[in-house]
């Protein structure tokens, strides 16, 4: 290790993946102990630590292994950075936050930020437009959808119609279309800054996070009227540290908030290259209670994309990564179809030519795993030929 565990420069990063966390946080010259998901090859080369957290049934990560892994690696008073997959466990949030520094937000404004109904009251009283929102299933359930409290990446989003009883943590929304665009804020608990805004993609069904691009390519006019909406709520919120709001966009740019991410989400790595800043560093100190005092402006368009496995397939001994994929599956492991394999990364002048490239080095790297597990596959069977 470049340090040791508990001293100054040593933050325990939880998330469902802390990779782009990590990353940033590294190169802030800090030293991050990770509990994820996943412990993928790029986290491990930049942590002091990766170790994989299970999922659990009723979240992302098991609350039991997780507690456990923290106490052992990275015990208090190592400071707590929170990505996204707790946002519906506070009490596994605040379990993990005891004795420490925790660089985000409390489990009661998690709570107040995450509430739908809460955040319906805010909105009305800030003239935001936002979603009807009920407890029930209505009569008559076409075009209203079910999503679940705390949950996130859209795989909770069902048509009512399809449901035919409500979860503890459900509730029902009027289902509002448009394109997704998200807007990242920087706070201190008191005040909220507007750094950028980006435009997401889902794919599937239910639809589920695919990809994302910064800044998004949005009028001026349009961006700053999202921007004001989204400072107006983070800042009655209270929010600390980086969060954002996600919005979806009608033709006629009339917009709905549909909700606050109140933590650093799947636009960090995009964001972070657009404005050529490095956000782990503005949201510590943002937390500790310092804005800039100047929003840093972007300076390229900047792309990253999920690939999910297109069939059931272990990675190759030996695989070669390219350089623009990240959150790398390690050799050997079993990836099953549907699962997250791999993120692909693209910067350009041009955010058409971005969203292309995203979708080439998509295809190549899936045509790629193929032909190398085919080769190794060959050479597996040369071998044995000759040892018979």
């Amino acid at each position: 290790m470049t340090n040791e565990r508990g001293s100054r420069g040593t933050i325990l990063i939880v998330a469902l993946s802390g990779r782009a966390l990590a990353q940033s946080t590294r190169r802030a010259g800090l030293a991050p102990i990770v509990l994820d998901r996943f412990a993928d090859l790029d986290t491990r080369e930049v942590a002091e630590l990766a170790l994989r957290i299970p999922p659990g049934r009723a979240g992302p990560l098991a609350a039991g292994p997780l507690l456990r892994a923290a106490r052992a690696v990275a015990p208090p008073p190592i400071p707590l950075l929170v990505g996204g997959g707790l946002e519906g466990r506070l009490g596994v949030l605040a379990a993990l936050a005891r004795g420490r520094e925790l660089l985000g937000n409390p489990p009661a404004i998690v709570a107040h930020a995450v509430d739908p109904f809460a955040l319906a009251a805010l909105c009305r009283a800030l003239d935001v437009p936002f979603p009807e929102t009920r407890m029930d299933l209505p009569a008559a359930r076409h075009g209203w959808v079910v999503k679940r409290r705390g949950a996130g990446g859209g795989w909770h989003v069902r048509p009512a119609e399809r449901v035919d009883r409500l979860h503890p943590l459900d509730y029902v929304q009027r289902h509002v279309a448009g394109r997704p665009v998200s807007i990242l804020l920087l706070c201190d608990g008191r005040r909220a800054l507007a750094l950028l805004a980006s435009v997401q993609w889902n794919t599937g069904d239910p639809p589920h996070f695919k990809g994302v691009l910064a800044p998004a390519p949005l009028p001026g006019a349009l961006e700053e009227k999202l921007a004001r909406a989204a400072v107006a709520v983070g800042t009655a919120l209270g929010l600390r540290g980086l969060a954002s709001a996600d919005f979806l966009l009608d033709e006629d740019d009339g917009f709905h908030l549909l909700e606050i991410n109140p933590r650093p989400g799947g636009s960090l790595e995009a964001a972070e290259t657009a404005l050529g800043v490095n956000l782990v560093v503005l949201h510590l100190a943002a937390c500790r209670g310092e804005l800039p005092t100047k929003v840093p402006e972007p300076v390229v368009f900047a792309g990253t994309a999920i690939v999910r496995a297109d069939r059931d397939l272990v990675v190759p001994e030996g695989f070669f990564w390219p350089e623009w994929a990240g959150d790398r599956t390690p050799s050997g492991e079993r990836v099953c179809k549907g699962r997250p394999l791999a993120t692909v990364r693209a910067t350009g002048d041009d955010p058409v030519e971005v969203r292309q490239l995203l979708e080439l080095r998509e295809r190549r790297l899936l045509a790629e795993m193929v032909a190398a597990r085919t080769t190794s596959r060959a050479r597996i069977g040369v071998e044995g030929e000759r040892g018979a």
